[in-house]
């Protein structure tokens, strides 16, 4: 277990909120996600900003799990992190693009980091959430960590502990 400095947390907020360009946004919230998994025992930060062979999409955080037990020894080897630092929450159509983007890499589980959630509400057609459940039936998990959720992590522990929550609060749900 490892800790995580609150004060950093903060600061990378504070940098998230006041960002001028929307690419500094994304950037500082990538920074974040960063700092957040290469903290977790046997977790490396492999590529950022990396795009396709055919400049179509981009990935914004790949990670390498050596799977240790302290840390996310139940997920895959390689793990994609999608950042949305977004002023409102993100839309079913970007929710789909990244789950799309990790089906068409051949993985099973992604995580996308959305400063303020997914949309949720009853009455919008086209859902978020449902995109989510759609793709569990392809044996894809996407789970989402949103502002509050990095707000209450302390240590490496909560935030192992909060991945296997999402997971389980998806599949269970649906």
């Amino acid at each position: 277990m490892n800790p995580y400095d609150k004060k950093r947390i903060t600061d990378l907020f504070v940098a998230c909120d006041t960002s001028v360009t929307t690419a500094q946004k994304g950037k500082t919230l990538e920074d974040m996600a960063c700092y957040l998994f290469e903290t977790i025992p046997g977790i490396q930060i492999v590529k950022r900003n990396a795009m396709n062979q055919y400049d179509t999409e981009e990935i914004d955080v790949s990670i390498w799990n050596n799977k240790e037990r302290e840390g996310l020894h139940f997920l895959n080897s390689i793990v994609l992190i999608e950042c949305k630092n977004w002023s409102k929450p993100v839309s079913s159509i970007e929710v789909n693009w990244f789950a799309t983007k990790v089906e068409d890499r051949g993985l099973d589980f992604g995580i996308l980091i959305a400063v303020n959630g997914i949309t949720k509400r009853n009455d919008e057609i086209k859902n978020a959430q449902s995109i989510l459940t759609g793709y569990l039936r392809k044996h894809i998990q996407i789970i989402v960590i949103d502002r509050e959720d990095i707000l209450q992590l302390n240590d490496t522990s909560d935030m192992v502990t909060l991945i296997k929550n999402k997971i389980c609060e998806l599949v269970v749900n649906g």
